[in-house]
């Protein structure tokens, strides 16, 4: 039997989010997890997924836990990589086309069903507060918004695209690459056009 402090050293080790099945495999029964649960200490973020509920996580860091295969995209792409000051109300992620996720009420959690062309590009891992995190390149985040502008509205698209030719180490012949295999190069050539 697991003393609390015990318990909160495995969620220490897996930098504060747990599945059910490794609590089980490290002795925590379910008594003691909902137990743990009822009392606060122990957030339940969905079904078998579980939060030490004081552990120092970044809300992408859950966010990427609860949607495994989820990549920050769009919106939640563009704040990360200061391309855009829009805070959007809930994380925009791009999971495989027919992927099935169950999200829980909290975080919000836009899903985006992609292709498995526009979901593999560009894809890179960053770590946050110790933890790995899937989000799209800053060249991959502006092609998207060039692809999605009438969704995520043309200022939204102007400002991240504005703010990534300002940027030193900007590379536009990535980004035309990225924007032709999106099928989006003519576009992108004409906004570039009248920005540059």
């Amino acid at each position: 039997m697991n003393t609390s402090a015990q318990i909160q050293e495995i969620f220490n080790r897996h930098h504060g989010i747990v599945d059910a099945g490794t609590l089980l495999e490290e002795g925590v029964n379910y008594y003691q997890l909902n137990q743990l649960v009822d009392s606060g200490a122990v957030l339940k973020l969905k079904r078998g997924l579980y939060k030490w509920s004081d552990a120092d996580t970044d809300e992408m860091v859950d966010v990427a836990r609860i949607v495994q295969e989820g990549v920050f995209c769009l919106h939640s792409a563009a704040l990360f990589h200061e391309l855009s000051t829009f805070i959007p109300v809930e994380y925009h992620v791009a999971i495989p086309d027919k992927s099935k996720v169950v999200l829980p009420e909290y975080p919000p959690i836009k899903l985006y069903y992609w292709d498995p062309v526009p979901y593999e590009i560009g894809i890179e891992v960053v770590t946050i507060t110790g933890a790995p995190v899937q989000l799209y390149s800053p060249e991959k985040t502006v092609c998207d918004m060039v692809r999605f502008r009438q969704r995520v509205g043309m200022d939204s698209m102007k400002e991240v695209l504005k703010t990534y030719l300002d940027k030193p180490d900007r590379n536009l012949s990535l980004l035309l690459q990225t924007a032709k295999t999106l099928g989006v190069e003519g576009l992108m050539r004409s906004y570039l056009e009248i920005l540059v």
